[in-house]
């Protein structure tokens, strides 16, 4: 599994890591997460998710730096897997987990979900804004990563990539996802 995992470090630079979770905590509205089904919120969203989120969208300040910040770590991605090719990609969602947060082992199976136009999403990517905080490790197919601020990680969106952040014992810790089509 790990061959399909891509893990790579200084994709975004520490500078803009620090103006995003400054603006995200000055600026930008957030609201806690949940998770939802084909027919709404699940009625179990606090058990399991624990963290807040909120959208970047096309236009608004950081979002080209995101965009290319993504690409730069699809571009590598590519190099190993020559047959990925994404053409669109959703809207970037923060993550911001405080102490206690968390999100529950589960699969990127979505569908509409989360603004993708056609269809489900090929690959999952996220990038890791700070690394200072205990806890909240990232696990994808088994496979722990202790993440490093600047890094991001790519992999492929379907049931063989469980994924999870374990429980955030300090601190806070914030990323950013999309899902490539």
């Amino acid at each position: 599994m790990r061959k399909w995992i891509g893990y790579f470090e200084d994709i975004i630079s520490n500078d803009l890591c620090d103006k995003i979770i400054d603006y995200s905590n000055n600026k930008k509205p957030l609201q806690p997460s949940t998770y939802s089904t084909s027919s709404g919120k699940s009625n179990r969203s606090k058990e399991r998710v624990k963290m807040d989120d909120g959208w970047f969208r096309k236009g608004e300040k950081f979002y080209d730096n995101i965009k290319h910040s993504f690409m730069s770590a699809l571009k590598l991605y590519r190099e190993i897997h020559s047959d990925c090719v994404c053409q669109r990609h959703t809207d970037f969602r923060l993550n911001k987990y405080s102490e206690g947060g968390f999100m529950s082992r589960h699969i990127d199976n979505i569908h509409h979900s989360h603004g993708q136009e056609y269809g489900y999403p090929q690959v999952s990517a996220l990038l890791f804004l700070n690394d200072n905080f205990k806890g909240g490790d990232f696990v994808v197919s088994d496979i722990t990563y202790k993440t490093k601020k600047g890094s991001a990680i790519v992999f492929p969106s379907n049931f063989m990539f469980p994924h999870e952040v374990k429980l955030i014992e300090k601190g806070t810790r914030y990323s950013i996802v999309t899902w490539l089509m």
